[in-house]
């Protein structure tokens, strides 16, 4: 087939319909910033190598989006890794790879910027480039191809990417890359080649360019290791930057809110980076080191200003610890009679139980109980202290107990086999710690909790104190997790989730592997490998044919390292020296525990030049905050029931009758309407939708009933929640109902559709006549028990269908027209048209 180098709506609208969840690809999200391409210098494409769903949930993305797009001549959008649906969808019609906003390909930006978070990850990035029609290996790259940049946790071993990479940037990103941009600015018409390009940027701080790097064997290990091509005057080590200050690490001003539900569907406030505990086994707390913390004021305004502009009905705080966070409490405090009023829970990922108080718990149950997570790691004591996990059993046991008693019945745990030292005894005590999880909760509640338990393989992760130690062989961690699988069977409310083995393997190669790892690379691409995190998509034999190929035993980049060697990740400095981490690792041996960064003198980890972050003294004025914070009155104290009516068209076809419940809920929220909440342990709204519409069926005049507790007008109504909905969803009527109004299901009583003769999906229909004949309709009405009336209206190449509702068994629009004229996947070409009424008024008309 030709391809095609335009992304014209027409076509793309085509393919849309042959995939899953074509939400993912359309674009037009609430707050979503388009800027017109020809009046920008630079453009740049902020590429995450995973499904839109789990990108849409990673803030980094979000605040670099909002950063850029700050600058007048930047246009910044985005691309996330298409699903295997729509890449072969891609494929056959010869369509590029395209970011979301303007539907830009790929290959005509300046610069494309990769978020890297995780190992199994990295194909994505190659499919991304391959369907983007860029080169794979920066040497195939000439000027006129976009410059390709790469960031983010896994960016910190660079090697494994390296032959792919144009540009490594280590660290806080918020500086550095409007850095990157400035240079490019400055130089694009003034270089005459690539390696030009290229040079351009070795004196930014902080980027490390791989192309003028070489690897090279040592004698201490089997690892090949960076080194500075001859006669070139880059460094010979990378420092990584940092934001130290969080006044400086400025969060987006518009947070994004996705079409279709992500992983994490909340508004994330960022409160600190970094993590004063040191685990042991913890990269992140590492790479994101040292620990710095966001005042209690900007906290509050943020999540303020955040929920008003994305209408979210869940607040989280983040931080690695957030039980660190000195100002939890006081921001909960602060928030709660808005988030009260406002009915929006609060979610605290990874809080430690030693740091959980009651305090927190009663005030998070306040609105609605989110998930409740222990993250013990291992389940005796003394291993924790191996890996310097601070928690007791007695905290564990507290921080469940208060869970039980504020109402939680489903506890979460998280668990890590394979670790440092670990024996037999330590697998018992995982069992012996749910047994004694479970026993508290029948003792506090009266009944048998359930738990979700998860279990992982142990990573000696770079960068870490174990960084040097052997990860456990496959049969070994096969052996632990059947036994707590055999162990945990007496419990039929415990459910175990058990990542699969070979995949934390792979993630091991590749977090400690070099640059030879990019060849097997390429070549498990190439073979099918894709979304490797993803269970059923995830095939070992193809990695094992690409070692093969390439002559490499993956078996070696998971023993142990010599302490002397070199490392491939040394190119990079992160703070944290490797005397300290030896000395951690020594302090491992020995189950001793480490002090974390708020208990002990600063500097003793040899890396830590900035210790005002211990100071927790810093004023602030609550109520100056408070008094922006708009806490109004309930309103009516018997609520009003309202219909409003709306239409479902362009991109907002593309959701599912879920996602399209949570758009219009958000967007109540943000036009600051004064909607009435059911009670109980998850208030919701109360709003009464009408029939669900499948997925891609335009609507032209929906209707939903909702209970307000404040009076209001067709006029002013419209002008606020329209301008709070995303494209393609529009209201254009509103009715007070009166006392004696049926309910809404109860009130409809046709549903009128039309089928669009002209679409693709339904020509070619010469027999359409025939199929009118009344013998044929007739035999269709008898089918349907006259249910179904069929009108042709052959000026406006359409036809009529008169459909009876019957709530609890409603006839579907698509099987009528399927067993009428064989069609399948007839939705697209149909249109909702209007729903009439029991009384005759219809919604199209609805004064």
């Amino acid at each position: 087939m030709k391809e095609i180098k335009e992304v014209k709506p027409e076509f793309l609208e085509i393919l849309l319909r042959q995939v899953q969840k074509p939400g993912r690809y359309t674009g037009g999200e609430w707050n979503q910033i388009k800027k017109d391409p020809e009046t920008v210098k630079v453009k740049v494409a902020l590429a995450f190598p995973e499904v839109y769903e789990i990108g849409m949930s990673y803030l980094g993305q979000k605040i670099l989006y909002n950063l850029l797009n700050r600058r007048p001549d930047v246009l910044a959008e985005r691309v996330y890794a298409p699903w295997p649906d729509f890449e072969e969808q891609l494929r056959q019609s010869g369509l590029p790879l395209f970011s979301l906003e303007n539907r830009i390909p790929l290959f005509r930006f300046d610069l494309i910027g990769f978020s890297l978070l995780y190992e199994l990850n990295y194909t994505n990035l190659l499919t991304i480039l391959d369907l983007g029609k860029i080169p794979f290996l920066s040497g195939e790259r000439n000027l006129t191809h976009p410059l390709i940049i790469a960031g983010g946790p896994a960016a910190l071993n660079p090697e494994p990417l390296a032959d792919f990479i144009d540009l490594f940037a280590f660290g806080d990103g918020e500086e550095i890359f409007s850095e990157i941009i400035d240079r490019f600015l400055k130089v694009k018409s003034e270089v005459k080649n690539r390696e030009e390009l290229l040079k351009s940027f070795i004196d930014i701080p902080g980027l490390y360019i791989p192309s003028f790097y070489q690897p090279q064997l040592q004698p201490n290990s089997f690892l090949l290791v960076p080194r500075p091509v001859n006669g070139g005057r880059v460094p010979e080590v990378i420092e990584k930057r940092l934001v130290h200050d969080m006044d400086r690490a400025v969060p987006p001003e518009k947070f994004l809110v996705p079409n279709i539900q992500s992983v994490f569907d909340r508004l994330q406030v960022e409160v600190a980076r970094g993590c004063p505990q040191n685990c042991r086994f913890c990269q992140a707390a590492s790479l994101y080191f040292p620990y710095r913390i966001r005042p209690l004021s900007d906290t509050i305004k943020i999540a303020y200003k955040g929920l008003l502009a994305t209408g979210y009905d869940d607040l989280s705080f983040n931080a690695l610890s957030i039980g660190d966070y000195p100002y939890l409490e006081q921001s909960i405090d602060w928030l709660m009679p808005y988030l009260t009023m406002e009915k929006v829970s609060v979610s605290l990922p990874s809080l430690r139980p030693g740091r959980l108080s009651k305090k927190v718990v009663e005030s998070i149950v306040k609105i609605r109980k989110t998930g409740f997570t222990l993250v013990p790691e291992a389940g005796s004591e003394r291993l924790r202290r191996v890996i310097n996990k601070k928690i007791s059993d007695q905290e564990l046991l507290t921080a469940a107990r208060y869970a039980y008693e504020n109402g939680w019945r489903l506890l979460k745990l998280y668990f890590m086999i394979g670790l440092p030292t670990e024996t037999p005894e330590d697998l018992v005590a995982i069992v012996k710690l749910i047994g004694q999880l479970i026993e508290l909760g029948k003792i506090t509640t009266g009944t048998q909790p359930a738990i979700n338990l998860s279990i992982s393989s142990f990573i000696p992760k770079p960068h870490t104190p174990f960084q040097w130690l052997a990860m456990d062989e496959e049969k070994l961690l096969q052996e632990k997790q059947d036994y707590l699988k055999d162990n945990i069977r007496r419990w039929k409310k415990v459910e175990l989730k058990e990542h699969r083995i070979k995949t934390s393997i792979l993630e091991a190669v590749f977090s400690r592997g070099d640059r030879r790892l990019g060849a097997v690379l390429k070549e498990a691409y190439q073979q099918g490998a894709r979304f490797e995190g993803w269970l059923d998509l995830f095939r070992f034999d193809l990695w094992e044919k690409a070692f093969e190929k390439n002559g490499l035993d993956y078996r070696r980049y998971l023993k142990a390292i010599p302490l002397e060697a070199d490392l491939p990740w040394d190119i990079v400095n992160i703070g944290l020296k490797k005397t300290y981490l030896k000395e951690e690792l020594k302090a491992a041996e020995e189950a001793r525990y480490t002090p974390s960064c708020q208990d002990k003198e600063c500097f003793s980890c040899h890396s830590c030049y900035w210790p005002e972050y211990k100071q927790r003294g810093t004023e602030f004025n609550g109520h100056m905050v408070a008094a922006k914070l708009e806490i109004k009155a309930s309103g009516l104290e018997e609520p009003v029931r309202y219909r409003a009516f709306y239409q479902k068209a362009g991109p907002a076809r593309f959701i599912s009758h879920n996602d399209l419940l949570n758009q219009l809920e958000r967007a109540f929220r943000r036009a600051g309407l004064k909607l009435a909440f059911s009670h109980g342990f998850h208030p919701k709204m109360l709003i009464s939708y009408g029939p669900a519409l499948p997925l891609g069926m335009t609507a032209k005049a929906e209707v939903l009933e909702f209970k307000s507790l404040e009076i209001l007008s067709l006029e002013p109504f419209l002008s606020r929640i329209n301008s709070a909905l995303p494209e393609g969803l529009r209201f254009f009527g509103l009715k007070d109902c009166p006392d004696d109004c049926p309910s809404l299901f109860q009130d409809i009583q046709i549903m009128v559709y039309s089928l669009d003769l002209t679409d693709p999906a339904v020509r070619p229909l010469e027999y359409l006549t025939e199929k009118l004949a009344p013998e044929n309709l007739s035999e269709l009405l008898s089918r349907y028990q006259n249910k179904v009336k069929v009108k042709l209206d052959s000026e406006k190449d359409r036809v009529w269908f008169f459909i009876d509702f019957e709530p609890q068994k409603p006839i579907r629009i698509q099987d009528v027209v399927e067993t009428w004229l064989g069609l399948k996947n007839s939705v697209y070409a149909l249109t909702r048209e209007f729903l009439i009424f029991r009384n005759g008024q219809n919604s199209k008309d609805p004064s």
